[in-house]
Parts: C-alpha cells; structure tokens; sequence
C-alpha cells in the first residue's frame, strides 16, 4: 500500500514537472516568435525609410534637373533675343536692358513691333481708391515712349512711381507713367542724363490735389506715414534696387519689414523686406496724402 501512494506521487510529481517543461517551451517559442516580429517590422520600417529617402532624393534631383533646364532655356533665349536687337539696330540703351533685368526680354523683342503704338490713356479699366497699384516703367504700353533722351522703360522710373503714387491715391486712372513722364520733360525736370531731379517729386502730384511733403529717411516715420496710408517715394542709391539711382515706391510697413512696388522688377515687388537691410541705400523720401 506505501509503495503504491509513493509511486502515484512520483508520477503526479513527472507530470507537473512535464507540464513546466512544456510551459516553458511554448515560452521559449513566444519569445523567439515576438523577436522574429519585431525585427521582421524593423526591417520593414528600415525599408520603408530608405525608400521614403531615396523617393525625396529623386524629386530634388528632378527640381534641380528642372531648374537649371529652365535656366538654360531662359539663357538662350535671352541670347537670342539680344543678338536679333543687335542685328535690327535696336538702341543700345533698349538692348542693355536684358543686362539689367531678365523680365524685360518681351518688352525689348517687341520693340521693333510696337515702339509706334500710341501709348495708352489709361492703367486700367478701374482701380480701388487707396490702394497703390504696381506700374512697371517698361510696361509695353507706354514704356516705348520718350523720355528726355532715352524712354521710359530705361529712364522713367520717376514718372512711373509719381503714377502709382497719384493713381492709388485719387482712384484717377487717367494718370499714367506716360503723362506724368510729359509732366517732367515740359516743366523741365529731366536732367542731362535722363534722370528726373528731386524737384519733381515736390511738384508732379500738385495738379491732381495729392499732398507731399520731403524728409530725410527716418524709420519712425516711415511706419507712421504708410500705417496711416500715405505711400513714400525713396529715391535710393546703387545697391539692392539698382546699379546708378532709382526711384521706388513703398507701400507698408509691419515689424520692421516693408513693401516696395519697384518700377523696374516684379521680383522685387513680390518679396518683402527688412528695412534695416535697405536704410542705407535710401537718399531722399516724399510722403503723399490727399
């Protein structure tokens, strides 16, 4: 009878150790499955990454590949259009605008076409009161046309702000760089070298009731003057804006930063900038008010 009990507690003893013995198996196996997971999802992430990275690395290869294709095109076209000027006898001061300015490549292939067209009578079929509009001097709509010895579009930066400045302000549309350009050739404020002289920034914008009163560049006032509304002529020096002189525009002013409408460039009407970064090349500045 003893050896019987001892015997069945041996067996239950070999079971209960079996059944730790299998538990720690299956253990085992859902250990080395879990393993098996995380790096198969590992590996995967892996892929994933280096495919996310080489698809990045090819669409910047295309935009560059994109860019410089478009430069190049830009390039031969600009060539191309110069060596035609030359070979039509186009006026130098017509043709050195591709050197200055690569927006000007339609105006200045068009020059033989329309240089005749009367210029017109008007910016546009309507502008908002208060708002200044951006004109650009070589606009083919009057930028052929005379100015002291050269045209508007190389020389009448001056009358092409005045036109801004008097448009926004009166919503007058009637007022373009032309007829302020006449203004300044029959009152005499055309110099020798086709520049416009700083008297006619005191006077161009009379005739039409708009207000001005002259400054020396002062930032404080600058952002009090366009926060009420009254644009600003600057007339600057060689630097950002210019390689000679130039006239600009500016239109707002918020935390340090200004807006410009640049009579010769779109690009740099489209960007805004620190007015610490251009006070230096400002010489002189008009404020307009009605």
């Amino acid at each position: 009878m003893g050896k019987k009990i001892i015997n069945q507690k041996k067996k239950h003893q070999n079971k209960r150790k079996m059944k730790k013995k299998i538990m720690a198996a299956g253990m085992f196996i859902l250990l080395v499955i879990l393993m098996v997971c995380v790096f198969m999802t590992c590996a995967s992430g892996k892929d994933k990454k280096q495919e996310a990275q080489k698809a990045v690395k090819t669409e910047m290869k295309t935009d560059v590949s994109q860019a410089v294709d478009e430069q190049a095109k830009k390039a031969e076209e600009l060539q191309k259009v110069r060596k035609q000027a030359e070979q039509a006898g186009y006026p130098e001061s017509i043709i050195k605008l591709l050197d200055k300015n690569e927006e000007t490549i339609t105006f200045v292939k068009d020059y033989e076409k329309k240089k005749d067209i009367p210029p017109a009578d008007k910016i546009a079929d309507s502008i908002e009161q208060g708002t200044i509009p951006h004109l650009l001097q070589w606009d083919e709509r009057w930028g052929y046309q005379p100015y002291g010895g050269g045209t508007i579009a190389t020389d009448g930066c001056g009358p092409t702000c005045m036109a801004m400045v008097v448009a926004g302000l009166t919503g007058d549309v009637s007022v373009t760089p032309y007829v302020m350009a006449r203004f300044g050739e029959e009152n005499g404020y055309v110099d020798k070298e086709n520049g416009t002289y700083w008297e006619y920034m005191m006077q161009a914008s009379k005739p039409w009731g708009v207000n001005v009163i002259d400054s020396p560049p002062d930032e404080t006032l600058i952002q009090q003057e366009l926060a009420q509304g009254h644009p600003i002529i600057c007339n600057v020096m060689p630097g950002d804006f210019t390689q000679v002189g130039h006239y600009i525009v500016l239109t707002g002013y918020k935390d340090g930063i200004v807006t410009v409408n640049d009579p010769f460039s779109i690009k740099n009407t489209e960007k805004t900038w620190v007015y610490k970064d251009i006070e230096d090349q400002i010489r002189g500045i008009w404020i307009y008010s009605l």
